[in-house]
C-alpha cells in the first residue's frame, strides 16, 4: 500500500530533520527561530504520531466517511508543499541545504503526488483538499510552535 510507503518517507523525512535540523537553524536565525536538539526532537516525535494517526483514522473511516477521506489528503498535500516550502526555498535562499529536502523530494513527494492523484475522483474534491491542507497546516503551524515551547520547557 503506497500509504504506508508515504509513512515511511514520512517517518525519514522526520528522522532526517531531527538530526540536523537543529544544527541547521543555527544558519537559518533570520528566517527560522534556532531551536535545541531536545525541543525540535520532542516536538518532531509528536508531530510524526499525528501524521501516523491521520492516516489510521484514514484507513479505518476514509471509506465510508468523506471527511476521514479529505483530512488524512490535506495532510499528504501539506506534506507535499513542505518539500517546496520551506525546504527548497530555504535551500535556495539560505545556500545550504536545508534538512530534509532529499528525503522529501525522493520520498514525500512523489509518494504524496500519487496518493493525491490516485484518490481525487472529482474536480469539486480538489477544494475540499485544498482547504483541509490549508486548515491542517495551520493547525501544524500553531501545534510545533507550543511544541517547541514544551520540549524547550521539559528538556532545555
Amino acid at each position: 500500500m503506497i500509504e504506508l510507503l508515504f509513512l515511511l518517507g514520512f517517518s525519514l523525512h522526520n528522522i532526517e530533520e531531527a538530526l540536523w535540523l537543529p544544527k541547521w537553524s543555527k544558519h537559518a536565525r533570520k528566517y527560522h527561530k534556532e531551536v535545541s536538539p531536545s525541543e525540535f526532537r520532542f516536538a518532531v516525535i509528536i508531530v510524526t504520531a499525528i501524521g501516523y494517526l491521520l492516516t489510521f483514522q484514514y484507513f479505518l473511516f476514509g471509506s465510508a466517511h468523506s471527511a476521514a477521506k479529505y483530512i488524512y489528503l490535506g495532510f499528504i498535500l501539506m506534506m507535499v508543499v513542505n518539500v517546496f516550502f520551506p525546504h527548497l526555498i530555504a535551500t535556495i535562499v539560505l545556500k545550504k541545504y536545508a534538512p530534509g529536502l532529499i528525503t522529501g523530494i525522493l520520498l514525500n513527494a512523489p509518494c504524496g503526488i500519487y496518493i493525491l492523484f490516485k484518490n481525487i475522483d472529482k474536480t469539486d474534491e480538489v477544494i475540499f483538499v485544498i482547504v483541509a491542507g490549508i486548515i491542517l497546516a495551520v493547525v501544524f503551524l500553531l501545534v510545533i510552535k507550543h511544541l517547541f515551547e514544551l520540549g524547550k520547557y521539559l528538556f532545555d
